[in-house]
């Protein structure tokens, strides 16, 4: 038997050759009606469009491509997870990419998601700006920045508000006494790191706290560059009496470090940073953290990419800035005490601890 065409799905749906194509693509100007006799009608001829000739004559396949800097991160781990299911149920798959923040992995990645003609591309970039970026196209696939801006209007954006979370966080810090503040800071030439720095400067001015050079050392954004941070700061004959972190990782590392001391904390030395995280619920005494809008990045920048790919971007870039939120001490403790209770009232149906609803909500999955 010869192999089904299209043409063969349109006679036996009674319908012109332009509108199974259209139907079975999902294109507008085609009726709810009109569309599942076309469904119908290639279920029952056993009809697949052949892909890879589709791709090759439209130029473009079903695939949006998203380049982060690790998937070791766990903020990168929700957002390819929150895009791969966003992508889907737009009718698009996810290829993921880690450039391990190195441009030169971004350059190659770009590269080779452009060879194998993605739809679209979502890129958290590594350190730098436009000026650097000659590969860089914004509409050769249409391009659309994650978590990270490289200081170019022209690239739309789905960013989080990092200076007014740092802002919110160490005045925090400041509210609880502290007035030797350290930071542990990202990478440079990021806009994460410089508006989360912005933050700590402006909340250390209006609270009028004095601000201490010496006690702002970078992290790398690493495990190991936060536990050699957070040595660094707390071996000095003056250390600090609280340290804001960057980044969940290098707050992992710090708290490593603090216990290889043998520091103590919140009574020697408080903690609190970006990264309300499901390791943020294991910190005993519970830190203070900064929960990021992970998944709801994640389904906006999938969403901007999807309209740019089908024509239905605004003639303006959109710029999306999302709030994160401040998780207090006394928050988690509450959550710790509503788990407790729920655990014990329900003792035998769920073993493990309490259910999903008593996470922090932007940890959970949609």
């Amino acid at each position: 038997m010869s192999k089904l065409k299209i043409k063969d799905v349109a006679v036996h749906a009674g319908v012109s050759v332009a509108t199974v194509s259209r139907a079975l693509s999902g294109r507008p100007g085609v009726s709810e009606a009109t569309r599942r006799k076309v469904l119908i009608a290639a279920r029952e001829l056993d009809y697949r469009p052949d892909q890879v000739a589709r791709s090759l004559r439209r130029r473009q396949t079903n695939l949006i491509g998203l380049v982060i800097s690790t998937i070791e991160n766990e903020f990168f781990t929700q957002i390819a997870h929150a895009a791969e299911q966003a992508a889907l149920r737009h009718g698009y798959n996810l290829v993921i990419i880690s450039t391990d923040e190195r441009l030169d992995r971004e350059e190659s990645s770009i590269a080779v998601l452009r060879q194998q003609l993605v739809a679209g591309i979502i890129l958290a970039p590594a350190p730098g700006d436009i000026s650097i970026r000659p590969y860089l196209s914004v509409d050769q696939p249409p391009v659309v920045l994650i978590n990270r801006d490289i200081g170019d209007p022209q690239y739309p954006s789905v960013l989080a508000n990092d200076e007014d979370a740092a802002y919110s966080c160490v005045l925090w810090l400041i509210g609880e006494g502290h007035r030797r503040i350290g930071v542990i800071r990202g990478l440079d030439d990021i806009s994460t790191t410089r508006d989360r720095l912005r933050g700590y400067v402006r909340a250390l001015e209006d609270g009028g706290v004095e601000r201490f050079r010496e006690l702002e050392v970078p992290g790398g954004a690493t495990l190991k560059g936060g536990y050699q941070a957070a040595t660094d700061l707390m071996i000095r004959s003056n250390p600090p009496d609280a340290i804001f972190v960057h980044n969940n990782v290098m707050l992992a590392g710090a708290m490593l470090a603090l216990q290889d001391l043998g520091i103590t904390w919140p009574t020697q030395v408080d903690v609190a940073g970006f990264g309300a995280f499901n390791l943020g619920t294991l910190y005993r005494p519970p830190l203070t953290l900064i929960q990021q809008p992970t998944y709801e990045m994640a389904e906006r920048a999938v969403a901007l990419v999807v309209d740019r790919i089908n024509g239905r971007a605004p003639y303006e870039p959109q710029h999306v800035v999302l709030s994160n939120q401040l998780v207090t001490r006394d928050d988690w403790i509450a959550q710790r005490q509503e788990r407790e209770r729920w655990v014990r009232l329900q003792p035998q149906s769920h073993p493990f601890g309490a259910p999903s609803e008593y996470l922090p909500a932007r940890n959970r999955q949609p």
